[in-house]
C-alpha cells in the first residue's frame, strides 16, 4: 500500500513512518530534515538510480508561514532547477501531489558537507581547502551570469562528494535577476556568513557571495570563523566595523599568496573584493601554481597592527605598544594546546592576540578568555607559582612578555602596563561577580 506525501513531513518517530512511495520514487531512508522539509532517499525505478527528494513543509502549515514554505519550494525549484554544473546539486524534477511540493534531486551518498572541516580538530590539507573552494568559485560564477545569487553560501550548504569533490546545495532563499518584489524571500542567509551590506539590509550581488564564500575559506583554513559573538547585533557590529585576526597569525603556515587572497575575498567595500567567482578561483589556483611556499613568520609591522586593536592596548601609544613588543614573544598554538602550566614558574605575563582559551583548574574549565584578555599577570606580578592552566580552545596566538617591567619599559609604559593590568583585574572581579549571580538566581 503507498503512502499518502501528504505525511512525509510529519513526525518520523519510527521507520514504520516513512512514506513507501513519493509519486513514482520508492522511499529507502530518511536523509535528514530541516526547518523547511525532509529530505529522503528514494529509487527511481525508470533510470535506476538513488536520488534525493526533497518534501516541503506545506501541508503542516497555514497563513504566512504556508505562503513562505511555497515560494521557497518555487524558488528554488526555479533557481537551481535552471542550472547545470557539475560543482551545482543538480535538480532533476519538481511536483506536487496531495498540495505536498517536492523537488528530485541528485544524490550525494553519505551527505557530508564542509561543515565538519570547519572544526580545528577535523581541518582538511591547505591544497585540498584551496581546490575545493576555488571549485565553488567557479560554480557560483557559473550561477551569477546565469541572474542567480545564492544568498546562503555556507559550509552546511557545500556537500562533498565520495571523489572529494564540492557541489553547491540549498538555493531555497537565492535571488533571480529580474525577479519581482513578491518574489523576494528574505534578506539574510546565515549571520555568520553575513556580507556588510546584506547586513546594512541592502540587496545582495556576486560579490555578496563571494565575500560568504571568504568566510568559509577562513573558517576551513582556521578552524573558526572570522567573527564570532554572543548576541546578533554584536555579531553584525563585528561585520560592518571590525577586522577579522589575521589568518596568517593563525596559521602561520600558510603559503604565502594565501592571506592577502583572503583579505581580498572580505573586503568591507564589494569593490575591493574580486569582481567575479572566476577572478577569485584563478587567485586560489596560482597559490600551489608556484610551488606554495610557506608563508613567512609575521613582520614586526604586522605584530604591531594586530596588536594596536586590542583591547589590552587600547590606552597604548603607538611607540608604547612597540616597547611591549620588543620585550615580547610571538607564539602560536594549536587547539587543545597549553600556552600555561598549572602550577609552572615563569616571570611572565600574556596577552592573546586572536582565537580564544580556557582556563582550567584541575582539569575543570573554570573560565574563558578571548582576543584582547591579559592572563598570568597575578603569578607574574607575585611572583608565585601559576594557580591555573590556560589551554587553547581553537588555534590561537599569543604574546609572551618576559622579565621586570622597569628593565625593559620606559616610566610612561610602566605606568600603561600597570594600568592595563589594574583593567584587567577589574573586568576579570566583574566577570566572575556576574557568574555567581546567575549561579544564585
Amino acid at each position: 500500500m503507498t503512502r499518502g506525501v501528504a505525511m512525509a513531513g510529519v513526525d518520523e518517530r519510527k521507520v514504520g513512518d516513512l512514506p513507501l512511495e513519493l509519486g513514482k520514487y520508492r522511499v529507502v531512508e530518511q536523509a535528514g530534515q530541516g526547518a523547511t522539509g525532509v529530505v529522503y532517499v528514494a529509487h527511481d525505478p525508470l533510470i535506476d538510480r538513488r536520488v534525493a527528494v526533497k518534501v516541503y513543509r506545506v501541508a503542516q502549515t497555514v497563513g504566512a508561514d504556508r505562503r513562505e514554505a511555497r515560494k521557497l519550494f518555487q524558488n528554488e525549484a526555479r533557481s537551481a532547477g535552471a542550472l547545470d554544473h557539475p560543482n551545482i546539486l543538480h535538480v532533476y524534477e519538481a511536483g506536487e501531489i496531495d498540495d505536498q511540493p517536492y523537488l528530485v534531486m541528485e544524490y550525494v551518498p553519505g551527505g557530508a558537507t564542509l561543515r565538519r572541516h570547519c572544526d580545528p580538530s577535523e581541518r582538511l590539507p591547505v591544497e585540498r581547502v584551496v581546490r575545493l573552494v576555488a571549485q565553488a568559485a567557479r560554480a557560483l560564477d557559473y550561477a551569477h551570469q546565469r541572474g542567480v545569487t545564492h544568498r546562503d553560501v555556507k559550509p552546511a550548504n557545500l556537500l562533498l562528494t565520495p571523489e572529494g569533490n564540492v557541489k553547491i546545495g540549498d538555493f531555497g532563499i537565492a535571488l533571480r535577476a529580474h525577479m519581482s518584489t513578491t518574489q523576494a524571500i528574505g534578506t539574510y542567509g546565515s549571520p555568520r556568513y553575513l556580507s556588510p551590506e546584506q547586513a546594512r539590509g541592502e540587496p545582495a550581488t556576486p560579490r555578496s557571495d563571494l565575500y560568504s564564500l571568504g568566510v568559509v575559506l577562513y573558517e576551513l583554513l582556521a578552524g573558526r570563523p572570522p567573527f564570532s559573538a554572543g548576541s546578533l547585533s554584536t555579531l553584525l557590529y563585528k561585520v560592518l566595523y571590525e577586522a577579522p585576526p589575521r589568518i596568517e597569525m593563525l596559521r602561520p603556515d600558510l603559503p604565502a599568496a594565501l592571506p592577502e587572497l583572503v583579505v581580498k575575498a572580505l573586503e568591507k567595500d564589494p569593490a575591493r573584493r574580486f569582481a567575479s567567482g572566476r577572478e577569485m578561483a584563478d587567485a586560489l589556483d596560482a597559490v600551489f601554481a608556484s610551488g606554495g611556499d610557506a608563508a613567512a613568520p609575521p613582520t614586526p609591522d604586522q605584530q604591531l597592527k594586530a596588536l594596536a586593536g586590542l583591547r589590552f592596548f587600547r590606552d597604548f601609544s603607538e611607540s608604547e605598544v612597540k616597547e611591549v613588543l620588543r620585550a615580547g614573544t610571538w607564539g602560536t598554538y594549536r587547539p587543545g594546546e597549553t600556552i600555561v602550566e598549572e602550577g609552572g614558574r615563569e616571570y611572565a605575563f600574556y596577552v592573546l592576540v586572536s582565537g580564544e582559551a580556557d582556563v582550567t583548574k584541575d582539569a575543570k574549565t573554570i573560565g574563558k578568555l578571548e582576543s584582547g584578555d591579559c592572563f598570568g599577570e597575578m603569578g607574574y606580578l607575585a611572583r608565585a607559582a601559576r594557580s591555573a592552566s590556560v589551554v587553547a580552545r581553537t588555534g590561537a596566538v599569543c604574546l609572551k612578555v618576559s622579565g621586570a617591567v622597569a628593565e625593559w619599559a620606559s616610566l610612561p609604559c610602566q605606568l600603561r602596563v600597570g594600568r592595563a593590568f589594574q583593567q584587567t583585574l577589574v573586568d576579570r572581579l566583574a566577570r566572575t561577580s556576574e557568574a555567581l549571580a546567575r549561579q544564585l538566581r
